[in-house]
């Protein structure tokens, strides 16, 4: 019976879909490809979900009622019992079913918690990455200082050319003309 989608998964199981897909890998989810949708096994999730508010066992006790007590009592003892006794041990067995129940409560959250702790990134790590991410900003803000002093020492040195060239030029046409007046005049 593999009905359920691994995001309704995800959803149902109040984790994340990477987390189902490490379940699958690890085989503790059946899991059926079809096309490009994965269904999980019905049965799984549910045996996830049990797995999940079956933390903590909770241990009953088989104490019998003040009023069995007393019945019980009756029939084999001619002894009384205090009544504040059973006053108090009503209290404090109902207590401990409040308890009891708090205890099933906490450990759902604590399973709930692990899966996310399990999920997310160390800080460490992230610290890291992010220490890795600032050193490669300022290399390359460095190498883009660099570029530019480079791109601006190239610009003088094709103006200084520049510069030269007309020179060259100039004098080139002084010259010409000098020699065509040198020309003109031996003729």
């Amino acid at each position: 019976m593999y009905k359920i989608t691994r995001e309704e998964a995800a959803g149902i199981l109040n984790i994340s879909t990477r987390s189902i897909d490490r379940y699958i890998r690890a085989g503790k989810l059946r899991s059926k490809k079809e096309g490009k949708i994965v269904y999980i096994h019905e049965d799984d999730i549910n045996n996830f979900l049990w797995v999940g508010t079956k933390k903590q066992e909770v241990i009953v006790w088989n104490i019998p009622t003040r009023e069995e007590k007393h019945t019980e009592e009756k029939m084999h003892s001619p002894a009384k019992i205090d009544e504040n006794f059973w006053v108090i041990f009503d209290k404090l067995r109902f207590e401990i079913k409040l308890k009891d129940e708090e205890i099933k409560d906490l450990s759902v959250k604590v399973w709930k918690m692990e899966e996310i702790v399990k999920n997310s990134i160390s800080m460490l790590e992230f610290k890291k990455n992010q220490f890795l991410l600032e050193e490669s900003k300022n290399s390359l803000h460095s190498e883009l200082e660099n570029t530019k002093k480079e791109l601006e020492h190239k610009n003088n040195s094709l103006k200084e050319e520049k510069k030269l060239n007309y020179i060259l030029i100039i004098t080139t046409v002084i010259l010409f003309i000098v020699l065509v007046i040198v020309w003109m005049i031996k003729i």
